[in-house]
């Protein structure tokens, strides 16, 4: 039985943007590979990636994985929040 803290978050929980930054978090890249692939800085992605951690009620990186792979996201369509 899964932990109630590593269960996914509810629907609609991550835009699109963070969902991106939450996949590449999961493939294990640094927040400096995340900004050079999406064009933006390493400011920023380290704000989306506390956004992240706290809308998922995540204390590290490998949580995060952890929740995308058993809420099955390969598609992501279920946790985007149109933004």
């Amino acid at each position: 039985m899964v932990s109630q803290s590593l269960r996914p978050a509810p629907n609609g929980i991550l835009t699109s943007a963070q969902l991106d930054v939450a996949r590449a978090i999961a493939r294990g890249a640094s927040n400096a590979e995340i900004a050079r692939r999406r064009g933006t800085s390493v400011r920023t992605v380290a704000n989306q990636v506390a956004s992240i951690l706290r809308r998922l009620g995540a204390t590290s990186r490998a949580q995060v994985a952890l929740k995308l792979a058993l809420a099955d996201l390969g598609s992501g369509e279920d946790w985007i929040r149109k933004a």
